[in-house]
């Protein structure tokens, strides 16, 4: 935790702004008297002068977590202009249906409605939806089903592992998945709809609708390279034939039970970057020690004794700046991101640490600010943040915390994540403060 006497001064600050009656009013500052009848200075202060200890977490959350997977085929490839270093990203999604309906309301021969507990489930087909503003792909691609045939556990499977908990690991007989029947294929085109579908015989739906049989699923992949897929759901429709009018056929609906995707290569720890997102989730923290005095510029020191103090009632506006980065292109992001900023409660825990509410809220980031040369300014609202770490505490009183973390706002959020510039950076994080100060101090 951090109190007022913990805070440092600073000798020298950057400042880029000092305005003496200026009319007009600023971010966050409710009293035009007081700016009119003082000092209005913006700084920017670099991140050596604000904070320290910047590090990157990874392993929050699960991929299962998600609702829906993704499907890509050498995706960020060398061949698909990524980086000649980079692998291509292979992800597959995995899925389980429920118990099948064992009631259904039927119209017999005499067309009266009959609640039929006798059906006859004939053959059905499986039909997904494709999120197309979260796809990256160029034109039709061929998406592949199997019947999967080794037990897995949807919460741990991985590219690697079938079953991968605590105190249990089962690799896959082949990675992605291991020994898997074809189903079929399809060819989506999106400009055919969000959709396709798989027949499937009674065969397979006899094998999906034995529950006590942990190997059962499908698995959906891609063999089009170049691509990274968003699969929304899907749902196996079922052609079943009631007992009480065994001349007609009745399609019923099974969603699926469990959605999880598996995917390779896994991302590296970065050691020179700041990450947020993917699935498992990383997080980025930053320690934060904020200057309390200002001994300069001369303009200041001629209008307000140096040092001049820097309270929380001096603080207008506060944003972290970070700077975008090309990351690797296999999980680049390809829909806008929402991230948050919360405090880290116990940071001699990390990275199990609990997390304080969030600071800044859903904070909306696109994905064509990541795009070559990047090199973007996001700016994170912190105002209240650095109100409270100047004040000691929080308006109610309560112990407030110098480690921040930066992460999404729910985790996982995608496979995506965002790469920012790092502290060893020309380009690392820096602190965007408005002050103002009344006259005579």
């Amino acid at each position: 935790m951090i109190g007022k006497s913990a805070l440092r001064a600073l000798g020298a600050a950057p400042i880029l702004a000092l305005l003496s009656g200026c009319s007009e009013l600023l971010p966050l500052v409710e009293d035009d008297d007081l700016v009119k009848s003082g000092y209005v200075i913006e700084l920017t202060f670099p991140f050596d002068d604000f904070a320290s200890g910047a590090r990157v977490y990874g392993g929050y959350g699960l991929a299962s977590q998600l609702s829906g997977g993704f499907l890509a085929h050498e995706f960020g490839a060398q061949d698909d202009g990524g980086d000649p270093q980079e692998t291509g990203l292979s992800a597959r999604t995995l899925a389980r249906f429920p118990d099948y309906p064992r009631v259904a309301q039927v119209l017999d021969t005499l067309g009266v409605i009959q609640i039929d507990s006798s059906l006859t489930f004939v053959s059905g087909k499986v039909v997904t939806r494709i999120d197309t503003i979260a796809s990256v792909h160029d034109g039709p691609v061929e998406i592949v089903a199997h019947a999967l045939s080794e037990p897995w556990d949807a919460p741990s499977a991985t590219w690697e592992y079938a079953v991968d908990t605590i105190g249990h690991r089962t690799p896959w007989t082949t990675p992605g998945g291991g020994a898997a029947r074809r189903i079929g294929s399809t060819r989506w085109d999106p400009e055919e709809g969000d959709t396709v579908w798989f027949f499937v015989d009674s065969a397979q739906v006899a094998e999906w609708g034995d529950t006590a049989e942990i190997g059962r699923g499908l698995r959906l992949s891609t063999t089009t390279p170049g691509v990274r897929l968003r699969v929304g759901s899907s749902l196996l429709r079922l052609d079943t034939r009631p007992s009480v009018n065994p001349d007609t056929l009745v399609e019923l609906a099974a969603a699926s039970q469990i959605n999880t995707f598996i995917y390779a290569p896994t991302p590296s720890q970065p050691r020179k970057t700041l990450r947020v997102g993917g699935a498992p989730a990383w997080r980025s923290v930053l320690h934060l020690d904020l200057p309390t005095e200002l001994h300069g510029p001369p303009e200041l020191c001629e209008a307000l004794d140096c040092p001049v103090e820097i309270g929380e009632e001096h603080v207008s506006f506060a944003a972290l700046r970070l700077i975008t980065r090309v990351g690797p292109r296999a999980f680049a992001p390809s829909d806008t991101v929402p991230v948050d900023l919360r405090s880290v409660l116990a940071p001699e825990v990390l990275p199990k640490s609990p997390l304080g509410s969030s600071r800044i809220g859903a904070h909306e980031v696109p994905p064509d600010l990541f795009a070559a040369p990047a090199g973007e300014v996001v700016e994170l609202p912190v105002t209240t943040l650095v109100r409270d770490l100047l004040r000691g505490e929080t308006v109610t009183g309560d112990p407030i915390s110098s480690s921040a973390a930066i992460l999404t706002a729910a985790e996982p959020y995608s496979i995506d994540h965002l790469t920012f510039e790092g502290a060893e950076s020309p380009l690392a994080p820096s602190l965007r403060v408005i002050l103002i100060f009344a006259r005579g101090g």
